[in-house]
């Protein structure tokens, strides 16, 4: 492809944003949908855009100007879909903030409910055999299956993964008929309620059973929006290139097309001056030979 010389370079405001192009790409396809003709076997609604006076529905764009605004349109929605892509990654990192938080709530949660299931079943191991039912010989026997020595607590000081699959082994235990007739027998129902719902707790938050999502995402939008700005620049140069006093019409289809950056190029310098500091008073001049040490 032969070089083009570019003798002059449009200047886009510095101030700039993501959201002011993707705004422009918005008001540039409403103006060019006013500007071209219904499709055939379609009539233009009385409601839409009347055009200015000497601008005359056109059946397509100048080409030149209809390849340029097809780059910059394509351009504009990728910036668009990578802002979206980076909003989705944003709220997952603050969702998983939340979740390693319940993580920790539900690991403690967890560890709370074993020491004390630990608890009040060393409390029924230790009576002494009365003859009463049930015997504590139940008890005894469910205290070495969940806390064999010399292993006792300390699967809750674990790796999340190797604490959970040492709690589901305990589980399934408690799970069994005669574990279920110990407590059931020395009143352990409410230990047992709490300790299944720490254990549901813990399985849902740490992803064993249910899916936590991953963070992480796109975070440099750069290449989209250079690539956005610099297309925008060629398709505002063929646009205002366009008009020519011997092409009918080709004036007012550039002063219709090219109202919407002209307002966006106001809006920017007002914003600007907004935000410069004003200067100060000037202060009041001395009167000659006079000394301005107190």
């Amino acid at each position: 492809m032969a070089d083009v010389p570019v003798l002059s370079t449009l200047t886009l405001p510095p101030q700039l944003e993501t959201a002011d192009v993707l705004a422009l790409r918005d008001q540039l396809a409403a103006r060019i949908a006013a500007v071209l003709r219904p499709m055939k076997g379609r009539e233009r609604a009385d409601s839409e855009v009347a055009l200015p006076e000497g601008l005359e529905p056109l059946d397509a764009l100048p080409p030149h100007i209809e390849l340029s605004w097809r780059r910059f349109d394509a351009a504009a929605q990728e910036l668009q879909a990578f802002r979206a892509r980076r909003a989705d990654a944003l709220a997952n990192e603050a969702h998983t903030a939340s979740d390693a938080s319940e993580q920790s709530a539900a690991n403690a949660d967890a560890d709370d409910r074993w020491r004390a299931f630990e608890q009040w079943n060393a409390g029924a191991a230790g009576l002494s055999d009365d003859g009463e039912s049930p015997s504590p010989s139940g008890a005894r026997w469910l205290y070495a299956q969940l806390f064999p020595a010399p292993e006792g607590l300390r699967f809750i000081t674990r790796r999340p993964r190797a604490q959970w699959t040492a709690m589901v082994q305990r589980m399934s235990v408690l799970q069994g008929e005669r574990a279920q007739a110990v407590i059931a027998g020395f009143g352990g129902a409410r230990h047992m309620k709490q300790l299944a719902a720490a254990h549901a707790r813990f399985g849902k938050a740490f992803g064993f059973t249910a899916v936590v999502q991953p963070a992480g995402g796109p975070s440099d939008g750069r290449p989209q929006w250079v690539t956005a700005r610099e297309a925008l620049r060629a398709l505002l140069q063929r646009i205002e290139g366009h008009a020519d006093p011997e092409i009918a019409g080709s004036e007012a289809l550039v002063a219709f097309l090219l109202g919407p950056y002209v307002e966006l190029v106001d809006d920017v310098a007002r914003d600007r001056r907004r935000a410069r500091p004003k200067k100060g008073e000037p202060a009041p001049a001395l009167p000659s030979g006079a000394s301005d040490m107190p």
